[in-house]
């Protein structure tokens, strides 16, 4: 044990490294032992994540910038049909906020629980009194790293359900407003440093059909003219998809093959 460590107060960083020392210095004693301090590395990983409420409330303040985002980029006339569908987007926006905070949940103790893993497995390979040769800093870095990755992890899952969000509204406003197909757009075709999907950056640029919009039910385009967006995974449905649609509402922005003779006869006219 390391003199002079008030270790219901040390940090996670010290409790990892007390914790290799004693092992690299005293060599496996017992089960007890090792128990000992995977209960202080338990207690000290709790320390430093950061409170529910905390997360919670970051998440709000992140979900309510995305939600004024994608409120900013409507024309007038998507705004002025808003206020409808206001109850159902705020509904949305709080279940976003649940999941969201859920996952970083579960992801937190899974990081715990695997930084404890890490430190049992490495305990059972130390010799009898000790070993003079190990890397200890390597070895507590190792160890560390799940816990440590923590807020990294918290942060990746706010901008994914972020992004899910924002996909999630524009389609209900775009849908509500009288949208009749979508653009799909990866985030690929112009950033190189985001990690697209290949089947995502083959459908860059193309467009597919809302079932049963107006333009179908008013027999102006034909059913079945192209790929239903229902018969694919919406943008930003998979983790950390960062696909858009750009949503069109007006036969004339579709092929002309897609429309019915009655579809064509309208454009002429």
């Amino acid at each position: 044990m390391a003199p002079g460590i008030d270790y219901s107060r040390a940090s996670f960083a010290q409790i990892i490294r007390a914790a290799v020392d004693d092992l690299t210095s005293r060599g496996y004693q017992s089960e007890a032992q090792v128990d000992y301090w995977a209960m202080l590395i338990r207690e000290a990983a709790r320390r430093t994540t950061t409170p529910g409420h905390e997360i919670e409330n970051a998440l709000r303040k992140h979900f309510g910038r995305e939600y004024e985002k994608v409120i900013n980029r409507l024309n007038r006339v998507e705004r002025f049909g808003l206020a409808s569908i206001e109850p159902m987007l705020h509904a949305r926006v709080e279940r976003g906020i649940r999941t969201a905070a859920d996952l970083i949940k579960v992801n937190k103790t899974a990081r715990v629980e695997q930084t404890l893993s890490r430190f049992r497995g490495w305990c059972s390979s130390v010799p009898p009194g000790g070993s003079r040769a190990t890397d200890r800093r390597e070895v507590a870095s190792h160890i560390a790293k799940p816990t440590q990755r923590q807020k990294f992890e918290a942060r990746r899952v706010a901008i994914d359900q972020g992004h899910k969000l924002a996909a999630n509204i524009e389609e209900v406003v775009a849908i509500h407003g009288g949208a009749i197909a979508g653009v799909w757009h990866d985030r690929g075709e112009h950033d190189s440093n985001y990690d697209a999907r290949k089947a995502h950056l083959a459908r860059s640029g193309k467009v597919f059909l809302v079932r049963d919009s107006w333009a179908i039910k008013q027999g102006l385009v034909r059913r079945g003219a192209a790929t239903y967006m229902d018969e694919i995974e919406r943008p930003a449905e998979l983790p950390f998809c960062s696909c858009k649609y750009k949503y069109l509402s007006s036969i004339r922005d579709l092929p002309e093959d897609w429309l019915t003779e009655k579809g064509r006869d309208a454009l002429s006219h």
